[in-house]
């Protein structure tokens, strides 16, 4: 389904855009969506409170039948098959972390290195993060967390093969 479709948009109340046209689009986005579609979606954290909290947002969004937390070392997880890996981990924005990004970034880079067939997309402020990752992005795009500055790495794994008989 559409991102932001169970929400409302404060442009929606603008006087410049005819509502109409919202609603025609919320609508049009409604009539898209595909109730069969099945992937796994699982997100883990070291951090139970924040599992708990991603489970939360999760069933705040209507998505709770579909994606599953757990409390889980990311770098330590078993990935099979082909998938995509997003992370977000710590920017070292807090002086007493900044000593740890440097190992933190190398070990999620080994990690991702033994998965050949998955592509992996990340959020940091940390500026050295593909250095420590061992890895140029196939693209980065600057985004902005808030005020703070931050990139989008995309290292991208290969295509998965198209799936016959559709």
């Amino acid at each position: 389904r559409a991102p932001g479709l169970m929400r409302a948009f404060d442009a929606e109340k603008w006087a410049c855009f005819d509502a109409a046209v919202w609603r025609q689009a919320r609508e049009d986005a409604i009539g898209m969506t595909d109730g069969s579609a099945r992937f796994p979606i699982v997100g883990s954290d070291i951090d139970p409170a924040c599992v708990q909290l991603s489970i939360e947002n999760a069933r705040k969004a209507g998505v709770s039948g579909t994606v599953f937390f757990e409390q889980a070392d990311a770098a330590a997880r078993d990935y099979s098959g082909t998938g995509v890996l997003f992370a977000n981990p710590p920017y070292g924005e807090r002086l007493e972390d900044k000593k740890d990004l440097p190992e933190l970034y190398r070990a999620f880079g080994e990690s991702f290195q033994r998965l050949e067939t998955w592509s992996a997309y990340m959020i940091t402020s940390y500026e050295d993060a593909e250095r420590y990752f061992g890895r140029k992005a196939d693209k980065n795009r600057k985004i902005y967390n808030g005020m703070l500055k931050t990139y989008f790495y995309q290292f991208q794994g290969p295509k998965p093969p198209r799936k016959t008989g559709r």
